[in-house]
């Protein structure tokens, strides 16, 4: 493991490119900056030269935080850490030619490459034509500027109604910030959670009351049904083969991740709907010169969800990983172990958050307060 200011000596040079600034990056930029390369050619290839931190985003929505409360600046920390910055799309990764393809036709060549770019919003369920229609929560950067939308539109309405599609800690984290801030626009406007036939599945009874109890507070409806198509401000809903209608002014889909659309053409070893397949070293199963994690990437050695969690704690692993590969191919990896119990905090709107701990659950606004001490910390690190 890399010591905070010695530096680490590569030789021969070696070029390493980081596609991606999601929270794997983040902290690997804030480890170069403390521990120079030296002999290190390293380029970071993002398609925003700011990230926004997800964990604060729905305390954004309900006005608790400015956008700059909650963005990193990618471009600033890879100058301090003395790593080049390209604002750019990606669209393809061979592999077999150690090449990364961006939107402007350049091609970027490499020895090592590290995969942080997030993964698309699953829209799988809803009928393709209809898919512009729905408002996607990722990207984050596109989700900022409809969610302002949404917001303006609502201001100009005396009885606006939102639909939030998914039963995930997401979409309830997103629906009670989106029904604290449209009451506060107007008392009509209205919150509807549709969530399929389990809400929070994967969590305990417990915390599940709790999260309930808290939906109920905030009078929000929650439909439990499987949403299958918006078209012309209408939302259709299924259950049992029965069907529903529902005028909705927007739809917002928090309904998990797919792999990103660039996964689709690339050589290396894909699974599920094309994450990148990785062993417990987050090295890519096909390529050992490819490392990936966060979103990106799924685990095939063992079941490992999609969440800001194991991002930023498998993050830590990887960044370790491709400092030690960088160094020494030969020198033996780590492997990233999930705990069997992870501290999740669910913000509930209004300044009030929920933990989870195995099967222990509290909440209460100091849950809240704890829950900002530690975004805030991530986002605020040096």
């Amino acid at each position: 493991m890399p010591i905070k200011n010695i530096p680490i000596k590569i030789m021969p040079l070696k070029k390493l490119l980081l596609v991606g600034a999601g929270h794997a990056h983040i902290g690997l930029l804030r480890r170069i900056r403390g521990t120079p390369l030296i002999n290190a050619d390293i380029t970071l290839i993002s398609e925003q030269p700011q990230s926004i931190y997800s964990g604060m985003l729905p305390g954004w929505m309900a006005g608790h935080y400015i956008l700059d409360d909650i963005r990193i600046d990618i471009a600033a920390q890879c100058k301090q850490a003395g790593v080049h910055f390209i604002q750019q799309p990606i669209v393809k990764i061979d592999a077999k030619s150690q090449r990364v393809m961006t939107a402007d036709d350049y091609d970027h060549s490499y020895e090592v490459v590290s995969l942080n770019t997030g993964a698309d919003t699953d829209m799988h369920w809803l009928n393709n034509a209809d898919t512009n229609s729905v408002i996607a929560i990722r990207p984050l950067h596109s989700f900022v500027n409809q969610w302002s939308q949404v917001l303006a539109t609502a201001q100009r309405s005396a009885h606006y109604q939102l639909a939030i599609i998914g039963a995930g800690a997401a979409a309830i984290e997103l629906v009670m910030a989106a029904q604290v801030a449209l009451q506060r626009i107007h008392p009509n406007h209205q919150v509807f959670l549709i969530c399929g036939d389990v809400l929070l599945a994967g969590f305990n009874q417990k915390f599940r009351h709790r999260v309930i109890k808290q939906l109920n507070r905030l009078s929000i409806e929650v439909i439990y049904e499987r949403a299958i198509a918006y078209q012309n401000g209408t939302l259709i809903t299924e259950r049992a083969s029965l069907q529903q209608s529902f005028l909705m002014d927007a739809v917002i889909a928090a309904t998990g991740v797919t792999g990103a659309a660039w996964t689709a053409s690339t050589d290396i070893a894909t699974v599920d709907n094309g994450f990148i397949a990785v062993n417990a070293l987050q090295q890519s199963v096909s390529h050992n010169n490819v490392f990936a994690v966060g979103d990106v990437a799924t685990r095939v050695d063992k079941d490992v969800a999609h969440s800001g969690v194991h991002a930023v704690h498998g993050g830590a692993v990887a960044a370790d990983n491709l400092l030690t590969f960088m160094v020494d191919q030969n020198k033996p990896l780590q492997s990233y172990q999930p705990k069997n119990r992870t501290l999740y905090l669910l913000s509930c709107g209004d300044k009030y958050a929920i933990a989870s701990w195995g099967s222990v659950s509290l909440q209460g606004r100091w849950v809240w307060y704890l829950k900002r001490y530690i975004d805030k910390r991530f986002v605020n690190a040096n």
